[in-house]
């Protein structure tokens, strides 16, 4: 997953979010969720396609693939984690520790993410 950008990645976590309620997902949906043009997610979701992460057909519904679950789903994990640390450990602001947990998402190493995730496990069983 390395090889994906983050606006990538960005694609990923919403196609996550809008297949929860188990709707068909549409490129027009994907475009109003992550704030951009129709053309800019024809573009994404062909590079999607081409790496195995989605299946979409021509002027179709898209579906994450098994591939594309896993990644979309790290991605998330990481992006709640952080966000977590920032506002359970460091008190940000929830508005504030949602922007940055998008941000940072991208860059953390897998090394990092499970030690934070260790870590925040450790702490909510100290707490319990």
């Amino acid at each position: 997953m390395e090889n994906l950008t983050p606006s990538i990645q960005d694609y990923l976590k919403a196609l996550l979010e809008l297949t929860k309620n188990g709707e068909p997902v549409h490129s027009a949906d994907v475009a109003e969720t992550v704030g951009v043009s129709r053309a800019s997610v024809s573009r994404a979701m062909g590079v999607l396609k081409d790496e195995g992460y989605i299946t979409k057909q021509y002027y179709g519904t898209i579906s994450l693939t098994d591939l594309g679950k896993q990644a979309a789903y790290s991605v998330k994990m990481r992006n709640d984690l952080i966000q977590t640390f920032l506002t359970d450990v460091l008190g940000v602001g929830d508005g504030m520790a949602k922007v940055d947990a998008c941000r940072m998402e991208h860059t953390i190493s897998a090394e990092t993410a499970g030690k934070l995730e260790k870590y925040l496990r450790d702490v909510c069983e100290g707490q319990g």
